[in-house]
């Protein structure tokens, strides 16, 4: 889930209760993106036995719009891409990927119609269905959903289980049902290929109850499947954090922005670490003015910090 106040902002300052709540209260409804290696070049391809790299961006329909979303972009940059040729459907690995980025990007007027065309010419190709699953949580069809998710995890040929088990953690989240839902996201965190999403999100259940060490390794994991993962690397700066780790968790901090556009939450989190717990007070003030001129939405809270800092 995801709010506009990000509760990994500030974190651990602000009081390890609200730091640890799940991941950028981003629990979402795992959708079937190519993750960073595959939009790199690499030969990342998504036959039988190799899953590409995940995101998770389709929120959960009670949580507002937060202020980073990287992905969107990416999607809608590739739709543009292909409103000149779309993929051709008998090349499976850049369909489905043409199909999923229309799920993401919430294509509800022709999203529907191309992946059931898909589907029926290609009956056998289960992780057309999954994307179907995917796409039919996101538009509101939940039954349809968890009868396609209910056949494919009976399926045991089918692929992409630690992605399977990962929406169905997520949809037990959304009814309640949190104890189901980490045991799904512990089967997840089993199964290869693993889902980067499924290690975050039980990762950050890891930290709500302070299990530090533990959540490390799943974050630190899931950034090795996807050093572009932003949440994870938001993750594993909170364990350290929160095991008095400072250098180590500004380190991460840094890490993530020298090779990628820092997420905005990222760069506030670093800032306020900087400043309020290493004592690099014009470092942190120069890092949140970065924010705000990025369009943070905490602007307030961030000016506090900087005048608080000088």
């Amino acid at each position: 889930m995801e709010s506009c106040r990000n509760p990994f902002i500030g974190a651990p300052t602000l009081g390890v209760e609200e730091a640890i709540l799940i991941l950028r209260m981003k629990l979402l409804l795992s959708i079937l993106v190519l993750g960073s290696a595959f939009l790199a070049g690499s030969k990342l391809i998504a036959s039988d036995d190799t899953m590409p790299i995940f995101r998770d961006l389709a929120l959960l329909s009670d949580i507002g719009e937060s202020e980073y979303h990287p992905d969107r972009v990416i999607a809608e940059a590739k739709l543009t891409k292909w409103s000149a040729k779309e993929p051709d459907p008998t090349d499976t690995d850049a369909y489905l990927e043409f199909l999923s980025v229309l799920a993401l990007a919430g294509k509800k007027e022709n999203g529907e119609g191309k992946i059931r065309a898909y589907l029926a010419k290609f009956p056998e190709e289960s992780r057309g269905l999954f994307i179907y699953g995917v796409y039919s949580v996101r538009v509101g069809k939940r039954a349809l959903a968890e009868f396609i998710f209910d056949r494919l995890e009976k399926d045991s040929k089918f692929p992409w289980k630690s992605q399977l088990m990962n929406n169905l953690a997520l949809l037990a989240w959304k009814d309640g049902n949190k104890r189901l839902a980490e045991s799904y996201w512990e089967k997840a965190a089993q199964l290869e290929p693993v889902s980067p999403a499924a290690l975050v999100n039980l990762g950050a259940t890891y930290l709500k109850s302070r299990s530090y060490a533990a959540a490390q390794g799943l974050f630190e994991k899931a950034l090795t499947q996807d050093d572009s993962f932003e949440d994870a690397a938001l993750g594993l700066g909170v364990c350290l954090e929160g095991q008095g780790k400072f250098e180590d968790a500004a380190k991460t901090y840094a890490k993530y922005a020298d090779k990628h556009s820092a997420g905005l939450s990222l760069i506030f989190n670093h800032a306020v670490l900087l400043g309020t717990r290493m004592d690099r007070r014009q470092d942190a003030a120069d890092l949140m003015q970065r924010y705000i001129q990025l369009g943070g939405r905490e602007t307030a809270r961030a000016h506090e910090f900087i005048q608080g800092w000088r």
